[in-house]
């Protein structure tokens, strides 16, 4: 394999493995938020039936 290609395949992996973990904290992120604004419904209406 020449040089560059190998520079190119290096360059793609590694914005690969950087695109996976942005998905991760991204999914990590939806899911606090999620469990945040659960939360907050059930504690609303905890109050509105007590």
């Amino acid at each position: 394999m020449s040089y560059h290609l190998e520079t190119a395949r290096a360059i793609i992996n590694e914005r690969m493995r950087e695109a996976e973990q942005h998905r991760l904290a991204h999914a990590l992120y939806l899911k606090n938020r999620a469990e945040t604004k659960t939360r907050r419904a059930r504690l609303l209406l905890s109050r509105l039936g007590g």
